[in-house]
């Protein structure tokens, strides 16, 4: 029987669903053919090298969580530095984006070690984000940008300090930003 025509959306819309469920050691040729019913010959004849696969392949899980992010959060600006740094601390507990913190971290640790596809995806996903939060920050809010780095960096601390089993450490990190930023 003939294999269907590859479509791009499709191929990647698969190999997320298979990376964010096993990670990002399996975002290899082989496995990520299987999981997309076709072979690895094939992914490289569609995208042209492993490394374009990976590139489109991250692009597209990193569009996929900006997507479910700003549709789980109201678009409206929060009340308080504190309140959006509390909402999206515990948007990326939920179950619903527990597999794209956890591929975040598997990012920033390909990037720590030199792999520049990692590093330069995971700089993308960064600003972002970055843009993401600056616009769900208080409208009088000044320095905005300065504002939404300082809470990411935070953030992203607490999800570091969940991987590693001290959830509470992050927890209280957050409620001390949140108390010293909106006295």
């Amino acid at each position: 029987m003939p294999r269907a025509k590859l479509d791009t959306e499709t191929l990647l819309r698969t190999m997320a669903g298979h990376v964010l469920a096993n990670g990002l050691s399996t975002a290899s040729l082989r496995p990520l053919a299987r999981a997309a019913n076709t072979s690895d010959r094939m992914l490289i004849y569609h995208f042209g090298s492993k490394d374009a696969l990976i590139r489109q392949l991250l692009q597209h899980i990193a569009g996929q969580m900006a997507q479910r992010l700003s549709q789980a959060l109201p678009p409206r600006p929060a009340n308080s530095v504190g309140e959006c740094a509390l909402q999206l601390r515990a948007l990326l507990r939920t179950p619903d984006f527990r597999p794209y913190s956890r591929l975040w971290l598997d990012i920033v640790g390909a990037a720590a070690r030199g792999d520049e596809r990692y590093a330069e995806t995971g700089k993308a996903i960064i600003d972002g984000f970055l843009d993401w939060i600056a616009h769900r920050l208080p409208e009088a809010l000044p320095d905005k940008p300065g504002v939404a780095q300082l809470l990411l960096a935070v953030v992203e601390g607490s999800l570091v300090m969940d991987a590693l089993g001290h959830g509470e450490t992050g927890d209280r990190a957050i409620a001390t930003f949140a108390e010293a930023f909106d006295r």
